[in-house]
C-alpha cells in the first residue's frame, strides 16, 4: 500500500513541474474584392503584434514569414511586411500570427478573394451616360422633324 502512495505523491509533484502548456487559438475571416493586378492584404492584429511570428500560406503552402524583423516572400507573395502582404494572383490566404512573450497564442485570419467581372469594377460613369442620352434624344428629334416635313410636303 505504501508504494501507491509514492506514486501518488510522485504523479501529483511532477504535474506541477510539467504543467501542461495551453494555446490559445482565435480566427476571423476577411474577404477581399479582386480588382486590380497586385492584391494588397492587410492584418490590424498582426501590424499590432510586430515581435509575434508571422506565417502565411496559400493552399496550405508557405508563401511568406515574417520572423524577428526579416521578411521571407514566395510566388504569389510579391512583397511582404509585418502584418501586410502584396499578392499577384488572387487566391485565398491564411495568415497564422504566433506569440509567445507571455501566454502561448495563435491568432489565424483567412483572407478569402472575390473575383469580380471586369466589367462590374469599372463602371460607367453617369456624366457619360448623360452625354449618350442626349446625342440620342437630339437624333431622334431630328429624325422626327425630318420624317414630319416630308410628310407635310407631300400633302
Amino acid at each position: 500500500m505504501c508504494w501507491i502512495k509514492d506514486v501518488f505523491v510522485g504523479l501529483i509533484s511532477l504535474s506541477f513541474f510539467y504543467w501542461p502548456v495551453w494555446t490559445i487559438v482565435t480566427e476571423t475571416t476577411q474577404s477581399y474584392t479582386c480588382t486590380e493586378e497586385l492584391h494588397h492584404l492587410q492584418s490590424e492584429y498582426a501590424m499590432k503584434h510586430p515581435d509575434c511570428d508571422q506565417y502565411w500560406s496559400a493552399q496550405e503552402l508557405s508563401i511568406g514569414t515574417f520572423l524577428r524583423s526579416t521578411p521571407e516572400c514566395h510566388s504569389p507573395c510579391k512583397e511582404l511586411f509585418v502584418g501586410r502582404i502584396t499578392l499577384t494572383e488572387c487566391v485565398n490566404v491564411t495568415l497564422a500570427v504566433i506569440c509567445t512573450q507571455d501566454d502561448l497564442t495563435e491568432h489565424r485570419v483567412h483572407f478569402n478573394g472575390k473575383r469580380v467581372p471586369q466589367s462590374l469594377h469599372k463602371p460607367v460613369k453617369r456624366d457619360q451616360i448623360g452625354i449618350f442620352l442626349s446625342i440620342a434624344l437630339l437624333v431622334i428629334t431630328i429624325a422626327c422633324l425630318l420624317y414630319a416635313g416630308c410628310n407635310q410636303a407631300s400633302h
